[in-house]
């Protein structure tokens, strides 16, 4: 069996290396970027079963980064996460195809439910 990929793309570096380590601790591989642009140039983005991204960060934040990754045909479903409260965001995310959205701060449970639902989809 595949063991599942995850990207974590978030400028804030203490929650970016505390949800790789999440991620690793239930037995996945993953890998930190502190901005959009360094996973979109990582030689391995294609091979993502799934990315988790801050919606606001310097540079490309996430909901450009959800629509680059379509064009460059990267087919891993994105989590955004945001601590923005703007309803808006909602309606953008869907509209774009991001696969869910969570609020900071969210519960854990809450991140390994939407990320199991982007695996088995």
């Amino acid at each position: 069996m595949k063991v599942p990929f995850v990207g974590v793309v978030d400028d804030d570096e203490a929650l970016c290396l505390s949800l790789v380590d999440l991620m690793r601790s239930i037995g996945y591989r993953s890998e930190p970027f502190d901005r959009a642009e360094a996973l979109l140039s990582y030689v391995d983005r294609f091979s993502f079963d799934c990315i988790i991204a801050d919606v606001h960060m310097p540079g490309m934040g996430g909901l450009n980064l959800v629509r680059e990754l379509q064009q460059q045909k990267v087919g891993a479903p994105v989590i955004l996460i945001t601590a923005l409260p703007h309803r808006q965001l909602d309606a953008e995310a869907a509209s774009i195809g991001a696969f869910c959205l969570l609020r900071k701060p969210f519960e854990t449970s809450a991140l390994l439910e939407c990320l199991d639902r982007s695996l088995r989809r």
